[in-house]
């Protein structure tokens, strides 16, 4: 077990290292981050290079190295620290064309290790250019190497013998294709893991974007119905007061139709509020030790006496002893919600039991009622914004914000929200929090 962590400990510190010499992603371009890559490995292969040239015999290319890592660490100087990566790609395409073409029939022409690295400038050259170098560096690269395949095609003899012996010819070339190959395995690995990472990063972003649109047309569908008909309502009921007499009987029962109406209304307004502002700063929750019974009494006390309006019976029960780790201001709207939620879809008679108990570390709040349930087609986006609400047993209308400032509320204060669901007898919501 210690030996793991061990290893993930140094694995991380050496990411962090290499992250440091090739560039953060959000400082540096893809392009120049491979950039740094290569001219670090090149660094490091071109040493091994040069080791093996002068083990071989091959002095001269041996000291020819020497200048060839001058060159690469100015590119990685320039790139890096100057943001210059233009000007760092053409001094390398210079440089490497110029050095293989310096050392191509010297170095027996078209059998050499040069034709690896010709191949290798190319690759790199192909990602790391703009569009305007890519015109100007691959078509004379590749012009450059047709034109040492012509003269050596019309002077054979302008090719010279490099190697002392097959066995050291060997030794060059498996070290160079081993090189070469290697780094071209390993910029293409790196690739394809920003591509993958860019990716991902575009799906979560398309999610973001969709559900943004969906918050959108929700926000409008509120305020283009849900809060402009109880207004409408206030206005016709001023309207006809200015015009016609009515008699005090009739002025109740509007006055009665339209104060549900505004109660319904403020309830919505004051979820979106809440909802809205949770969207747009985030909140961050005040968590103490609470007594829950102190805390969810007047909320409960609130809703017992919507719910007698309503002819349905709301009991409760919780353990004076009982504290939870809870922001007051998001367990009571929580609670408050529910509670609602369970009025708005019990028929009168019905009954609604609020009950909460300890289990282990965590307190259990149940809140169940004999409703109508949740339709099954709901239940899959009851706790997301595309849930759009449903009408209560006496035409209550909501709005479905509820049970996702519920949701959201729960998750800030470490605690969770499911639910249990029966059509027939209604549905309970629980509560966990953790106990203090």
């Amino acid at each position: 077990m210690k030996s793991k962590s061990v290893l993930k400990l140094t694995k991380k510190h050496l990411l962090s290292a290499w992250n440091n010499i090739i560039g953060d992603k959000a400082d540096f371009s893809l392009e120049a981050r491979i950039f740094h890559a290569v001219a670090i490995l090149a660094v490091f292969t071109a040493s091994i290079n040069m080791i093996i040239n002068f083990w071989i015999g091959l002095m001269l290319y041996g000291f020819i190295v020497i200048p060839l890592l001058g060159i690469l660490l100015l590119g990685y100087y320039l790139s890096k620290y100057r943001n210059k990566l233009n000007l760092a790609v053409a001094i390398f395409a210079i440089a490497f064309n110029f050095l293989c073409g310096a050392t191509y029939f010297s170095s027996e022409g078209s059998e050499s290790v040069n034709l690896f690295t010709f191949i290798l400038i190319i690759f790199l050259l192909s990602f790391l250019t703009s569009k305007k170098q890519f015109r100007i560096w691959i078509p004379i690269t590749i012009l450059h190497v047709s034109t040492l395949f012509v003269l050596e095609y019309f002077y054979p003899d302008l090719a010279k013998p490099l190697y002392s012996s097959r066995q050291n010819k060997l030794i060059d070339v498996a070290q160079t294709w081993i090189e070469v190959a290697g780094m071209i395995a390993i910029i293409t690995m790196y690739i394809q893991h920003n591509y993958n990472s860019e990716k991902e990063l575009a799906k979560s972003r398309l999610v973001a974007l969709e559900e943004i649109n969906d918050t959108k047309n929700k926000l409008f569908s509120i305020v283009a119905h849900d809060l402009r008909a109880p207004l409408a309502s206030i206005e016709n009921y001023l309207s006809i007061l200015s015009k016609v007499d009515l008699s005090p009987d009739e002025k109740k029962s509007i006055e009665q139709t339209l104060l549900a109406s505004t109660k319904q209304t403020s309830e919505m307004l004051q979820n979106i509020l809440y909802w809205s502002k949770d969207q747009m700063l985030g909140i961050t929750p005040n968590l103490v030790s609470v007594n829950l019974n102190e805390t969810l009494g007047p909320t409960i006390l609130m809703q017992q006496t919507l719910s007698h309006e309503k002819k349905i019976t709301l009991t409760y029960l919780i353990a004076p002893t009982i504290h939870v780790i809870a922001d007051v201001d998001m367990l009571q709207l929580i609670v408050r919600n529910l509670l609602n939620n369970a009025i708005k879809f019990s028929s009168p008679g019905g009954e609604i039991k609020l009950f909460a108990s300890l289990e282990n570390d965590k307190c259990l709040i149940q809140i169940s009622d004999t409703g109508t349930g949740i339709h099954e087609n709901d239940e899959a986006d009851i706790f997301s914004i595309k849930y759009k609400g449903n009408y209560g047993t006496n035409k209550e209308k909501g709005v479905g914000l509820g049970l996702i400032l519920a949701k959201t509320y729960i998750e800030l204060q470490n605690g969770e929200i499911w639910y249990k669901n029966n059509p027939t007898i209604g549905t309970t919501f629980f509560i966990s929090l953790p106990n203090s």
